[in-house]
């Protein structure tokens, strides 16, 4: 049963592909050319979201950089300590509407600084992959579709930011102790 299952995952995507160039040819449509319209389109969609995805990048590197990162973590941690989250944890949930990869990185060094079968390992796991990186988001929907009012999108977007934030640091605590 089991060895089925390995040969048909690996000719799944051949198969699929073979069905879609027979489809195409039963139905004469040009490939090469259909193709090639396809990749330049992309590269014009590519083109058209670059300054959208430059802004974005900038501001998270200002934000950073200019230490308005620090400032907000050093200003919660007495509400942090309240709630017993750890300032470690704010810095994550900072960065993860902003940038995927930057809080790829973040949640790399708690898992190396406290250890992935930890409390704070486990919550920062949970915490980067239960929520979406909103600003990066909505700067290619909302640009490439060229809306300039996205106001609601983002109040929603960081609502769910915020849950999924809180989700995970109730999920950590549950799952670990």
């Amino acid at each position: 049963m089991f060895g089925w299952i390995t040969l048909a995952s690996q000719w799944s995507i051949p198969l699929i592909l073979m069905l879609i160039l027979a489809a195409a040819h039963k139905n004469k449509v040009r490939i090469y050319e259909v193709f090639v319209q396809g990749a330049l389109e992309g590269l014009r969609t590519t083109f058209k979201l670059a300054p959208y995805i430059l802004a974005i990048f900038v501001a998270i590197g200002l934000f950073r950089s200019s230490g308005a990162l620090n400032l907000c973590i050093e200003t919660a941690k007495p509400l942090l300590s309240l709630m017993h989250i750890p300032p470690d944890l704010l810095t994550l949930a900072l960065m993860k509407p902003l940038s995927g990869s930057a809080s790829l990185g973040i949640t790399a060094d708690l898992l190396q600084k406290y250890g992935p079968d930890s409390l704070m390992g486990l919550t920062a796991s949970l915490a980067q992959g239960c929520s979406e990186t909103t600003f990066y988001v909505l700067s290619l929907y909302l640009g490439s579709v060229n809306i300039k009012e996205g106001r609601h999108t983002v109040l929603m977007g960081l609502t769910s930011e915020l849950a999924a934030f809180l989700m995970a640091i109730g999920l950590g605590s549950l799952l670990f102790g």
